[in-house]
């Protein structure tokens, strides 16, 4: 049923890419199991042939909160396709908010796995490769690089901070570690971070620049965009409007 998605998508083979997944529609659609659907759908990404696979597995909120963060066991919080992928035992990259599943074993040795951006960390790599954004059955178009446009434009809502904390890999003894890591505030519920993305606004200017390239059945949805494409369209945005991205009171 997913395999069609790929089939229609036009997505170019030997590339690197990152996926974020959503499974709850196709689940209602279908009727199919999580763990089936999560299989069709990592089927249907190695039909692409990609040169790098990264599927988001990040704890940025409960390494905000407690401060440790193992890298076997740490649970996702970004949604059941990426739990579905850890407990089938992919590489887990070490960073403590945005670990990476490298599905393929791809990644080079000695990434700087404690600093979000910047020179010699996993997106520096992933935007140097002119990477593949692909959404599957997303609300709008999720994208986690999108915030090193952010950084490049001195967004006034995000800010650099450090994170002292303590990592675990296998049955290695526990590190302390300090992260730096470019964040939101976040409220003093710990319920969220502030202020909130306008993700349609976004979706609505992606697609009248012509960066998404989407495919439909009744299935579901896949929309996917080029790096480059991407960032370019985002840093237009946010050079005429800082705030592009977010809602502020009284916008």
């Amino acid at each position: 049923m997913i395999q069609s998605l790929f089939d229609q998508s036009g997505i170019p083979e030997g590339k690197a890419m990152l996926a974020h997944v959503r499974l709850r529609g196709l689940h209602q659609r279908t009727g199919l199991a999580y763990d089936v659907l999560a299989d069709q759908v990592l089927n249907g990404l190695l039909s692409c042939k990609p040169s790098l696979l990264l599927i988001p597995v990040f704890t940025v909120h409960s390494f905000m909160a407690i401060r440790i963060f193992h890298v076997a066991y740490a649970r996702s919080e970004v949604g059941r396709f990426s739990e579905e992928m850890r407990h089938r035992g992919f590489p887990r990259t070490p960073d403590p908010m945005y670990s990476m599943l490298d599905v393929l074993g791809k990644l080079p040795q000695g990434l700087n796995y404690m600093q979000t951006f910047g020179p010699g960390t996993l997106f520096d790599y992933f935007r140097q490769l002119d990477g593949i954004i692909v959404n599957i059955d997303m609300p709008a178009f999720y994208a986690a690089p999108v915030h090193n446009v952010e950084l490049e434009h001195n967004v006034p809502y995000r800010f650099n901070m450090i994170f002292d904390g303590h990592l675990q890999e296998k049955d290695e003894p526990w590190t302390r570690i300090s992260y730096s890591a470019y964040v939101r505030r976040v409220s003093s519920y710990g319920t969220g971070a502030y202020p909130p993305y306008n993700q349609q606004r976004r979706l609505v200017y992606l697609r009248g620049q012509g960066v998404l390239n989407e495919s439909r059945t009744k299935s579901g949805q896949l929309a996917w965009a080029p790096l480059s494409s991407f960032c370019s369209a985002i840093g237009a945005a946010l050079g005429k409007d800082k705030n592009f991205l977010v809602d502020q009171p009284g916008r």
